[in-house]
């Protein structure tokens, strides 16, 4: 039998490497970082011996397992760090052509308000949340991963589920969502915020992310009448903005769009109304936000 090589575990991480960063953006929130992540595991290849290389049995599972761990670690540093950030901090839109067509890794745990829970977890029990529920990886496999035993990783999937107020990523059509949107819209456009009122929960929560790069309100806005006037109040401030209708992070999302200052805004529904609303303004987290955008006339 032929001796895995150098080079053929290097092809073994460049048919991964796309669901890796996918897996790693997950984890983290942030593209740039989880492409990081995958690069040092391409590193951390190169310094396996050739024996060690011989024992890999399921290439898939044993970059998985790499990629996780690394990200746990660049996750607890990330953490620590936005404890400083400026405002509120909302993960990173991702544009549609930057994911993977691997529906193992997409849809719903994908979207930009389920990275914004994911927030609320330590590190390794996001990593546990995220194994089970985007890769299907039972309790057994993840203990492999974060080297814990089955239990324990159960005991953290209850304590993920008990804080997330869910067991699994809802999913909406896109469909709904794109409708929402549309008539979010209109109301701002004709300045009706008893129009909006009417589409978003009464406990409904808006997060603005600007990074102290980009004007935001620097706390959340709580309650359907103080979102409504907060956002008819922005496109007063700001007439002859574009917007356009497209789709982040696998669901469709809003683009404004003004003198060279971009808006993008999601929404997360429940019970036919909008319960949250997340607004990313900081420059430095739109790299990432190309999209096939379609022009609103509102």
């Amino acid at each position: 039998m032929e001796q895995p090589t150098e080079s053929a575990a290097l092809a073994q991480w460049d048919a991964e490497k796309r669901r890796l960063t996918v897996l790693a953006y997950n984890m983290l929130g942030v593209w740039a970082q989880a492409e990081d992540v995958v690069s040092e595991v391409a590193e951390q290849l190169l310094k396996l011996t050739p024996a060690a290389t011989e024992q890999v049995r399921n290439w898939p599972a044993f970059l998985t397992t790499l990629a996780t761990r690394r990200a746990i670690d660049v996750l607890r540093s990330a953490q620590r760090q936005r404890t400083d950030y400026v405002g509120e901090w909302l993960p990173e839109p991702v544009g549609q052509l930057a994911l993977p067509e691997d529906e193992a890794l997409t849809g719903s745990m994908l979207r930009l308000g389920v990275l914004f829970l994911l927030e609320e977890l330590s590190p390794q029990t996001r990593a546990a949340y995220v194994l089970h529920h985007a890769l299907g990886y039972k309790a057994a496999e993840i203990a492999e991963v974060l080297e814990a035993s089955p239990a324990a990783v159960r005991q953290l999937l209850s304590r993920a589920g008990k804080k997330l107020g869910h067991t699994e990523a809802p999913s909406r059509e896109a469909s709904e969502i794109s409708s929402l949107l549309s008539k979010v819209v209109a109301a701002i456009r004709h300045g009706d915020a008893e129009e909006l009122v009417q589409l978003l929960a009464k406990d409904a929560v808006l997060y603005s992310d600007g990074g102290g790069k980009a004007r935001a309100a620097l706390n959340p806005v709580l309650g359907a009448q103080r979102i409504a006037r907060f956002l008819v109040g922005v496109e007063r401030k700001n007439p002859g903005r574009s917007v356009f209708l497209g789709e982040m992070n696998q669901a469709p999302a809003l683009l404004f769009k003004l003198a060279g200052r971009q808006d993008v805004v999601a929404i997360e529904v429940a019970a036919g109304h909008i319960q949250t609303i997340l607004l990313v303004s900081n420059p430095d987290k739109l790299s990432h936000a190309s999209a096939q955008w379609t022009i609103l006339d509102g």
